[in-house]
């Protein structure tokens, strides 16, 4: 096992060296969007909620407006694996027609509609998962592959927001199984709440599923999340949350009583 995990570390690293010889080559992706997913400090329970007050707060934090906010990190064993954790703050209701939705430019091939190195899953009803993989003008739907993509959903307070909501958490390998992605990959993440259509779709970027060129960029470190941007982000979260709950309260009637369903 510790050979195994040598010979992984070895070949991260040498590809690690190749990216930096070839940064200047990056392809297509919309531009201000990309960010930084952290080496994994703490190894997280895929249980659709925070485990731990500290399960999380290695992963770097991206918010999408005031009500998503979503947390990457990775790390490295026999596979290098990337890990995700998802919250929709406004969420509280459990619809069949609410989705996660995520799609992977594993090697930033971009283009104008999905390539065959394209991959696309939605988590419907927070129940079913359903994959799809590019054909060269749009998607077509293919059999989930068991066991690659772990995943749990389901509606609890966080750390983030007191408030019960619905969190999703994943893990996927990087360089292993069907949707193999590079050192640096491309990706677009969205949530819907079917209770609140007049939201529409909140996406990381705001653009098109069907568009790989718009898509965002997943870049990386090998060191831990900064102690001082964990603070930061404890901060923004905390203000975040303070918005959202707030305009929730002026818009609730005083007369109703809502008891959050958790799963």
């Amino acid at each position: 096992m510790k050979r195994t995990h040598l010979i992984a570390s070895c070949a991260f690293l040498l590809c690690s060296l190749l990216l930096l010889v070839s940064t200047a080559t990056t392809k297509a992706a919309e531009p201000g969007y990309e960010r930084i997913s952290y080496a994994t400090q703490v190894l997280p329970t895929i249980d659709g909620k925070w485990t731990s007050p500290t399960e999380w707060t290695d992963g770097g934090v991206t918010m999408i407006g005031q009500e998503v906010a979503f947390r990457s990190k990775w790390d490295f064993g026999d596979v290098v694996t990337t890990r995700f954790v998802v919250e929709f703050f406004s969420d509280t209701t459990n619809d069949t027609g609410d989705y996660w939705q995520m799609c992977f430019d594993g090697d930033q091939s971009g283009g104008t509609a999905p390539q065959s190195g394209d991959y696309k899953f939605e988590i419907r009803g927070h129940t079913n998962i359903v994959w799809y993989q590019g054909n060269g003008t749009g998607w077509t739907q293919i059999a989930p592959v068991a066991g690659e993509i772990e995943w749990a959903n389901s509606i609890s307070a966080s750390p983030s927001n007191g408030t019960p909501h619905w969190i999703l958490e994943f893990n996927k390998p990087k360089n292993a199984g069907t949707i193999q992605l590079g050192i640096l990959w491309n990706f677009r993440l969205a949530a819907y709440d079917a209770s609140n259509p007049s939201a529409g779709v909140k996406a990381w970027p705001p653009t098109s599923p069907d568009v790989p060129n718009g898509w965002g960029i997943e870049n990386y470190t090998m060191d831990p999340i900064p102690e001082s941007l964990s603070i930061g982000v404890v901060v923004l979260l905390s203000s975040a949350a303070l918005i959202v709950g707030s305009v929730y309260l002026r818009k609730r009637p005083k007369t109703t009583i809502l008891t959050p369903t958790i799963l």
